[in-house]
């Protein structure tokens, strides 16, 4: 036999039978419909008068959550309805929609923080507004992404500076072998992909993509991520290179 505890909020057990506890499935109907209101799990646990179980009598967002998440409520496994079908199903919807938009927003701020190379102050915003405005002027030239005819091995801003932190560390007696190893390695792996390919597949992907867009007033990660690889800030001057090995300076 289930007791009080093992039955979830909203339910009560009277003869071995579920049903409705009225203060608590009044409650659960006002948490649905405060989370279709848009309030936050947060607020939602705040706003609650009714004890949660007497060993805990306060509310928080993971309760809530998990409530929200209940199919039981709308009569699933025996248990008597608390909610209508479509309420769960609009308020499931709301919860997938915020969950996908943290994740996005997480996902943007890691790809933002890896752009920029040489200790720039910029901030996120600073760095997406950057961003915008060199993809939306390749979107009106698009030939701006076209390679140099005879591309030649030039060091990118990042190089320069492992090379410059090599030397230091070479010139130091007391510097670490494993640390000086480590740094040789990183910096023949970024001179390797420095050197000039042949790239034309990557270009005309770029063209493509670049040709088929409207100008855009936010940020398009995945657009951002097939044509930016990096963004150098020197002394207020921003040089962008492209997937392709194309660098715009003074972008």
């Amino acid at each position: 036999m289930k007791s009080h505890r093992n039955i979830p909020f909203g339910y009560m057990m009277r003869n071995g039978e579920i049903f409705l506890h009225p203060e608590e499935s009044a409650a659960v109907r006002e948490i649905f419909d405060m989370y279709l209101r848009e309030m936050s799990l947060k607020s939602i646990a705040a706003a609650m008068t009714v004890p949660y179980n007497t060993d805990k009598p306060l509310w928080n967002k993971n309760m809530v959550s998990r409530m929200l998440e209940n199919e039981r409520y709308t009569g699933a496994d025996g248990y008597p309805p608390i909610i209508e079908q479509e309420m769960f199903r609009k308020a499931n919807e709301i919860k997938q929609r915020k969950a996908a938009a943290c994740v996005c927003t997480d996902e943007k701020k890691t790809y933002l923080h890896s752009l920029i190379s040489g200790g720039s102050s910029l901030t996120e915003s600073e760095v997406e507004g950057l961003l915008v405005s060199v993809i939306n002027k390749l979107i009106a030239k698009p030939e701006l992404v076209a390679p140099d005819r005879f591309p030649k091995y030039a060091p990118t801003v990042e190089i320069t500076e492992m090379e410059q932190r090599l030397a230091a560390l070479m010139q130091d007696a007391n510097a670490d072998i494993g640390e000086i190893i480590r740094l040789i390695t990183e910096t023949a792996a970024a001179k390797y992909d420095a050197c000039p390919y042949d790239n034309r597949d990557r270009t005309m992907k770029m063209l493509e993509l670049l040709t088929a867009r409207e100008p855009m007033t936010e940020l398009d990660i995945e657009l951002a991520r097939q044509i930016v690889k990096k963004i150098h800030i020197n002394k207020g001057i921003a040089t962008v290179d492209l997937v392709n090995g194309k660098i715009l300076k003074g972008a």
